[in-house]
């Protein structure tokens, strides 16, 4: 239903999704729709091939980009200390941290920082479900914010356990370990596991306003650029998407590169954007009532619809459903709070 140019390269599908909180748990599943798990590492092995098999690719790995700057209609690349000139530069360094987490309360422009510390686990019992993907389990400490554990059982003893934040800035490695293993001895009875596989990540999750960039010749793509759904982080299929059009658009210069060049082309609707700044002004301001929202979303709207919303390939009759499952009253109360123009505060 959801189609991307790597299903190839998915390793798990599951069937059935679920979301809980100390109250409940609601599990979902729908014809035809599953939840993917994509490898990171058989996903660039794959760009890699794809890059690597056209003649006009160069590709140059393990160099770092140190500066970039617009001189007229080319733009000057330093990396490792050697200089190149392009015509055009697609620009997807993610930008500091410190950067992405401020200031998250401004109405003009929330933001939050998902960050996450994820373990790919082995046990020496069957104690997974493998036939559910649990994508948020809110059944943890929420005192430094929105907190939940991501969990992909890929069998009935292995699993990757991801504990995961919507709030504040990255903990030590350490904080997220033992978070994991006090979250598999409380939902598990586990002590004991092996771990084959750690992964760790900061994603930026910010409902600002588009700004015309000053170097027309350098464009923000990926994180950069705001492919990150700025209510959930989920960012690839949005990429895809982006991808292909930009694609077009750049083959359509190429054939005549005496024109201007071509703009970023934004991840997510003015409708989406819309919502999702509503919506993350509201949980920055008042991050404990999260996760019985997003509760609400996962109980209330049809697994397709939502699929679609989360992922912006929705209709207008998809937000409905999403905005009709949602408190009504104080999210209309932060949309005025939000494009209120009277109101010059922070």
């Amino acid at each position: 239903m959801l189609p991307n140019p790597f299903e190839d390269c998915v390793s798990h599908r599951w069937r059935t999704w679920s979301v809980a909180d100390p109250t409940r748990r609601v599990d979902r599943s729908c014809p035809g729709l599953t939840y993917d798990h994509l490898p990171a590492d058989a996903f660039y092995d794959r760009a890699r091939q794809l890059l690597g098999a056209d003649p006009n690719v160069e590709l140059r790995l393990g160099v770092r980009v140190d500066e970039l700057e617009q001189q007229g209609d080319l733009v000057r690349v330093s990396m490792n200390g050697d200089q190149v000139l392009a015509t055009l530069v697609l620009d997807s360094r993610p930008r500091p941290v410190e950067i992405e987490r401020q200031p998250a309360h401004d109405r003009r422009c929330p933001r939050l920082l998902q960050h996450f510390h994820g373990e790919t686990i082995r046990t020496d019992a069957d104690v997974f479900d493998s036939s559910v993907a649990t994508v948020m389990d809110f059944r943890v400490s929420q005192e430094r914010g929105i907190h939940f554990v991501y969990l992909l059982p890929f069998d009935a003893r292995t699993a990757l356990v991801e504990d995961t934040f919507f709030a504040g800035e990255p903990s030590p490695i350490e904080s997220y370990a033992e978070q994991i293993a006090e979250y598999l001895r409380a939902r598990f009875g586990v002590d004991r596991y092996e771990v084959l596989h750690s992964e760790t990540g900061a994603i930026p999750m910010a409902a600002c306003p588009p700004q015309a960039g000053t170097a027309s010749r350098i464009l923000d793509i990926g994180m950069r650029g705001g492919a990150a759904r700025p209510s959930t982080g989920y960012a690839f299929l949005a990429i895809q998407r982006n991808a292909a059009l930009l694609a077009e658009r750049l083959t359509t210069w190429a054939a005549d590169p005496n024109r201007e060049p071509p703009e970023a082309i934004p991840y997510y609707s003015a409708r989406s954007a819309f919502l999702d700044r509503v919506f993350l002004s509201h949980i920055v301001r008042y991050p404990e009532r999260a996760p019985k929202m997003f509760l609400r979303m996962f109980e209330r709207v049809p697994p397709d619809a939502l699929a679609r919303f989360l992922f912006d390939g929705g209709t207008f009759a998809d937000d409905l459903r999403v905005m009709s499952a949602l408190p009504v009253a104080p999210l209309i109360a932060e949309t005025v709070r939000v494009f209120d123009p009277r109101d010059s505060s922070r």
